[in-house]
């Protein structure tokens, strides 16, 4: 659904001045290709308005009482003098254009580039875009750019080609990162969709979300962060559970990014979206049997067991499954610091999930997990959504110790040290008597406050100065 600037402009100042005239703006609101006539909802005011580029956005509230995105998109004709670079003197607008026509992403090129835009989906249903929008974060919005049946299949083949897969009947989906850095999904035709082609697109950002942008957002508090972080460090097993699109991801590399710059550490993925500061960072990637090929499978099991033949400090694995748990387990036993997720909703949920098929983990690997910290998405005031870090259980003998509850009033700094029995451990493993424990404990809360917003690249540099200044240096 679109709508004429010129209309749009006009109820935009209506609003703005709060007249009446509203209802006498009629019959602006039509679809792009079916060019259906409708009058403008009754109801609807505009949320927000920026410009990129020569693109302006509109997030404006309708009828249904909930929040669109419209794109203006300028209006230039596509000449293969303009695209073949041979015109002089080109306007923001007509660059734009060129842009747009080379990059393959077609009408929703503009939810490309747009900063605020975190994630973008097609289902087929409506022929409407859909996206998650920094502001209204958490949940899904309607785009106001619609994309026909036709037009869909050939944004699948492109989408997949930026990927370097190959989509057809006889491989109808694929997942996997785009040569700009997008993550996508995608299905083609009915093969195994009812609606048709369709596909989700997950941008990340260019700098990796460290831990400074997790405490800024409030996802975690300073007291936590640094609990957790002492318990990384010292090579503990963490496992961070959570729903999907919970943030499971994002706080893992957040916990990873405080890690000792000089140590090495080892990702594994089916898809690489962990970005690290870490210099000695090793990132591997599964690769699945092509049709019709010999090139063999490696799955996360094989590099598991290739890199627990590496000196490595740390093993890291995106997400685990199946029995790859007991590899990273396995690591986790013999000197590792091992760090994973999984989907469940509770830290019991994990428990249960390892336990039973197909991971099935011997009891005795599951008394090795030191934490497991729970994710969830929170409704909030206004309808929207926050992320937060629900609660965090140690294991001990296979049962689950409750250290921290969101909103509990025992969540200080002394009760997470007198409750943690994981902490001690930590403690000793970095060279720290018992009695210290508070000392560091609140140093590292006094570096994360003050640390708060920094870039990735700030970061590393107080992280390098605060373990030289903690440990001193070889030289």
């Amino acid at each position: 659904m679109i709508l004429k600037m010129p209309i749009l402009e006009k109820v935009i100042k209506i609003i703005k001045n709060n007249s009446n005239e509203k209802e006498n703006v009629t019959q602006e609101f039509f679809y792009e290709k079916e060019k259906n006539f409708r009058k403008i909802p009754p109801k609807w005011s505009l949320v927000a308005q920026y410009k990129i580029g020569p693109n302006n956005y509109y997030l404006y509230r309708g009828e249904d009482n909930l929040v669109h995105l419209y794109v203006s998109e300028p209006e230039i004709n596509v000449t293969t003098e303009l695209l073949a670079g041979l015109k002089k003197d080109i306007k923001e607008e007509e660059k734009y254009i060129i842009e747009k026509y080379k990059s393959g992403y077609g009408k929703i090129y503009p939810l490309i580039i747009d900063p605020n835009i975190d994630e973008i989906s097609y289902s087929g249903f409506t022929g409407n875009i859909s996206a998650i929008h920094k502001l209204v974060p958490l949940r899904w919005i309607i785009v106001d750019i619609r994309i026909s049946k036709e037009e869909a299949d050939s944004l699948a083949v492109e989408l997949a080609r930026k990927a370097n897969k190959v989509i057809s009947i006889s491989t109808p989906y694929v997942e996997g990162i785009t040569d700009d850095g997008n993550r996508i999904s995608v299905s083609f035709l009915n093969e195994i969709s009812h609606f048709g082609s369709n596909f989700v697109l997950r941008k990340y950002p260019e700098k990796p979300l460290t831990m400074s942008d997790l405490l800024i957002s409030k996802v975690l508090t300073p007291p936590i962060a640094a609990y957790l972080w002492l318990l990384a460090e010292a090579q503990g097993f963490l496992i961070i559970s959570g729903s999907m699109g919970s943030g499971k991801t994002t706080l893992l590399q957040s916990i990873a990014s405080l890690l000792p710059p000089y140590s090495k550490v080892i990702t594994i993925e089916d898809t690489p979206e962990l970005k690290l500061i870490n210099p000695n960072w090793d990132s591997f990637i599964t690769r699945p049997k092509l049709p019709g090929t010999e090139m063999q499978e490696i799955d996360l099991e094989d590099l598991l067991k290739y890199a627990l033949r590496r000196r490595a400090d740390y093993v890291i694995v995106g997400e685990v499954r199946g029995k790859e748990a007991k590899y990273l387990a396995q690591a986790a036993t013999s000197g590792y610091g091992a760090m994973t997720t999984i989907h469940s909703d509770s830290p019991e949920g994990v428990i249960t999930r390892l336990s039973l098929d197909p991971i099935k983990l011997p009891s005795l690997f599951i008394k090795s997990i030191t934490a497991i910290i729970q994710i969830r998405n929170l409704p909030s005031l206004g309808g929207k959504t926050i992320r937060r870090v629900y609660e965090i259980s140690e294991v001990d003998d296979k049962n689950l110790i409750n250290i921290y509850k969101l909103g509990n009033q025992q969540n200080d700094v002394n009760n997470i040290i007198n409750n943690s029995k994981k902490l001690e451990i930590a403690i000793n493993r970095l060279g720290f008597n018992y009695s210290e424990i508070y000392d560091e404990f609140t140093s590292r809360i006094k570096f994360l406050e003050n640390n708060m917003g920094k870039t990735p690249e700030e970061l590393y540099v107080s992280l390098s100065r605060f373990y030289v200044e903690k440990y001193g240096d070889v030289l």
